[in-house]
């Protein structure tokens, strides 16, 4: 019996078979993209929205090899840290379009950060899937923008001495409409948080924290299981409540309805064709 997923994804391509992935064995990417595929399944067949509605840009990274090797959806993989910018025309030029983001914390937060800012300001129609492993994973293993203090890494071998984002802090304060951050270890959370995320008018941010243990030699399961037991659940009434030992927070942390870029530039239009 097949993987119901199968049927949105390249099971070959012009250089032979395209399984087994690319991926490290025990990678949280294949995780975190099959719960996307959930959730585009599920918007597919109760909202009836056509497949060929969806369109995926990715930038460089781990991440962002899904698109162009395995998705069965039009797909732009594009430069390092633009694929904003890029899903930013796509939706331009076909505001029907569902278009998905998918890239890493190096990816979205270093070389794109302004980009990734500058969506979220805008509040435009897109859904940003973030697969974190706190590291530049393609690369070698150095240093992210989300790599905790203190912690070594191939260009940190004494230690990280740089301050991390947070990056569903950054997308709440730069004004995205739903943020929300899961673990690969929340299966049911993350496939609930993207299907929320995507029927969301304005920008949706979703961030999943995935494992690599090619480079942070530990065990795939040992690392889902830390995750399960350092996630905290997020409520408004702990927000600004410290963490401490390596502890995250998990959850939905805004879901609001300011306008969306999209539909407030078409009301200008309007209002200047009208005869």
């Amino acid at each position: 019996m097949k993987h119901p997923m199968l049927e949105y994804l390249k099971e070959s391509g012009a250089y032979g078979d395209r399984f087994p992935t690319i991926f490290c064995p025990g990678c949280g990417i294949g995780q975190a993209l099959n719960y996307a595929l959930n959730a585009v399944d599920r918007i597919v067949k109760k909202d009836g929205v056509p497949r060929d509605h969806f369109c995926f840009v990715s930038g460089i990274g781990c991440s962002s090899r899904v698109t162009s090797h395995y998705l069965g959806f039009d797909a732009i993989w594009s430069l390092h840290g633009r694929a904003p910018a890029v899903a930013t025309g796509a939706i331009l030029a076909r505001p029907e379009l569902r278009a998905i983001v998918v890239t890493g914390d190096g990816d979205a937060a270093a070389i794109g950060g302004n980009h990734f800012i500058q969506v979220c300001r805008r509040n435009l129609d897109l859904t940003v899937l973030c697969m974190n492993n706190n590291l530049y994973g393609m690369t070698g293993g150095q240093s992210s923008p989300t790599t905790s203090r203190g912690v070594p890494s191939t260009t940190a071998p004494y230690g990280n001495v740089e301050s991390t984002f947070d990056l569903c802090e950054m997308a709440v304060t730069a004004g995205a409409n739903y943020v929300a951050r899961w673990t690969t270890a929340h299966p049911q959370q993350c496939i609930q948080a993207l299907e929320k995320g995507i029927r969301k008018k304005g920008l949706s941010f979703i961030e999943i924290m995935v494992q690599c243990p090619t480079h942070w030699k530990e065990e795939p399961a040992a690392m889902m299981k830390k995750f399960k037991s350092r996630a905290v659940r997020f409520s408004p009434e702990k927000k600004g409540e410290p963490l401490e030992n390596g502890r995250f927070w998990v959850g939905e942390f805004v879901d609001r309805d300011r306008p969306e870029w999209l539909e407030t530039y078409q009301k200008i239009i309007d209002r200047f064709q009208k005869p």
